[in-house]
């Protein structure tokens, strides 16, 4: 992860016309949960060794909800610490969190709200009946959210420095018989799975949050 972030104030914010302020709101949040994907997909790149293009490739063709639950798997099978196992898979729930609030941020039509100093969300649900909504953030709970998004991202970074990533990268390059390619790569890890006993597909429970 790199270690960039912006620096936001509410004094700043307030300085802006409604408009621009909206705008810059949203464009504040989005550029700071960009950031924090980064992170993950860079710890994803790290646990499977990818690089270049290879590691371009394949994150960019996952959801981040995708990315979080392989994240969250690697770790509970491959992690022998069990406490940093569990502190990962709590950030790990708290960016899936995250991730819904981007997608309203992101998917919404949106304009400076008339009742607040932020934003007004045009929130529509049809999910068995069509409902629609305004939602209001105001500039507090913009600030809010991405101090909670940088909280995560430094944490999750903290957390990666200690776990045994580089046993994961280890074992796929490993093999008797050499592989060819990624394919070749992708089923020595299958193998490595079916042949730890700690991992019997009999009794593999279903997945869940």
């Amino acid at each position: 992860m790199g270690d960039y972030t912006l620096t936001l104030t509410n004094t700043g914010f307030l300085s802006l016309d409604q408009e621009t302020r909206a705008f810059a709101l949203v464009g504040a949040f989005m550029a700071h949960f960009a950031l924090l994907e980064a992170g993950v997909d860079d710890a994803i790149h790290k646990v499977l060794d990818l690089r270049g293009a290879r590691a371009l490739i394949v994150t960019r063709n996952m959801t981040f909800n995708d990315k979080i639950k392989t994240l969250r798997t690697l770790v509970d099978f491959f992690v022998l610490d069990r406490e940093v196992a569990k502190r990962f898979d709590r950030l790990a729930k708290r960016a899936k969190a995250i991730s819904e609030n981007r997608n309203i941020v992101a998917h919404t039509p949106f304009h400076a709200s008339q009742k607040g100093d932020g934003v007004s969300f045009l929130v529509i649900s049809a999910n068995s009946t069509l409902k629609a909504g305004n939602l209001d953030w105001s500039v507090d709970k913009f600030l809010n959210e991405i101090d909670e998004i940088n909280e995560v991202d430094k944490a999750l970074r903290e957390v990666e420095k200690r776990m045994s990533f580089q046993r994961i990268a280890e074992a796929l390059m490993r093999t008797d018989k050499p592989a060819e390619g990624e394919l070749g790569r992708l089923f020595t890890l299958g193998g490595i799975l079916s042949s730890d006993p700690r991992f019997d597909s009999e009794d593999a429970a279903h997945e869940g949050d």
